[in-house]
């Protein structure tokens, strides 16, 4: 069993408090580029699975299902109600793998129920005041985050076996 959920990240920093010498006038340097990453990410008591994609489309929300079945055999998934995750592409693919997948919805408005979404927070607090010039370097400071286990809260106890 396991919860999905997308984000974006981009080069536009998220400017949040922090240290500076008393007395000094800290800056932060801004990268004004509004290019960005989507990630798809699934939490499952397993583990951490996420795929980098350029839009959040059906069939990006296809590619990150097969990297979650190349982990897990069966999997029931929890996701949002997207426009990426309904439609033609995404009803061909279920019905295709219906013994591998199942997928049921979050109530509407209700993202708090989702455990993916604490998962973004250690990448929002590690690109924070950050400026990063290329793409490449945001996707490479969240592959270190999303890595580390330890970085990931703690899963909701719904989700437990």
């Amino acid at each position: 069993m396991g919860a999905e959920d997308e984000a974006t990240f981009g080069l536009l920093p998220n400017v949040t408090r922090g240290w500076a010498r008393k007395g000094s006038r800290p800056t932060a340097p801004i990268n004004f580029q509004r290019k960005y990453t989507n990630v798809f990410a699934t939490r499952t008591k397993l583990g951490f699975v996420y795929t980098f994609s350029k839009k959040k489309k059906q069939k990006d929300f296809i590619r990150h299902c097969n990297q979650v079945k190349k982990r897990h055999k069966k999997i029931i998934l929890f996701v949002d109600n997207g426009p990426c995750h309904k439609g033609k592409l995404v009803d061909a693919f279920l019905a295709a793998h219906r013994k591998t997948f199942r997928i049921f919805r979050f109530p509407k408005y209700c993202p708090e129920l989702n455990p993916v979404e604490q998962c973004w927070k250690p990448g929002r607090k590690d690109l924070a005041n950050r400026p990063l010039r290329t793409v490449a370097g945001v996707k490479y400071r969240l592959q270190k985050i999303f890595g580390t286990p330890k970085n990931m809260p703690k899963m909701y106890g719904y989700l437990r076996d």
